[in-house]
């Protein structure tokens, strides 16, 4: 009872992480209203995973999206935009993504409802 008791409590004590989501690290310039940051959208489709990229370096507007195959294995995702490419692993609350020169990026989950409105 004992050993079952561990065993439930070692397999179910942490929240099941899934890849898929809506994650985020958008902020706004105080002085210039700027948007910068990143939003990732991962979704399943056609047995296989895509991501909805919007990359923000300055301006008011959001960032045109860009639809692309995405790979995922485990908690480990990676995608390409461009001549750039994108790894990252997921937990219950962010993925953090590092970009082809290193540089790493943390994105906060968001509800998927966020991303619909």
């Amino acid at each position: 009872m004992v050993v079952l008791t561990a065993a439930i409590v070692k397999n179910f004590g942490q929240p099941i992480v899934t890849v898929p989501g809506v994650y985020e690290n958008f902020t706004v310039g105080k002085g210039s209203g700027d948007l910068e940051g990143m939003r990732l959208v991962i979704v399943p489709a056609g047995g296989g995973y895509y991501a909805i990229v919007q990359i923000a370096q300055g301006g008011a507007e959001d960032p045109k999206p860009e639809f692309v195959p995405a790979s995922i294995k485990g908690k480990n995702v990676s995608f390409s935009v461009g001549d750039d490419k994108y790894t990252g692993t997921a937990t219950a609350g962010e993925l953090t993504l590092k970009d082809a020169s290193g540089q790493s990026h943390s994105l906060k989950r968001k509800a998927c409802a966020s991303y619909f409105k």
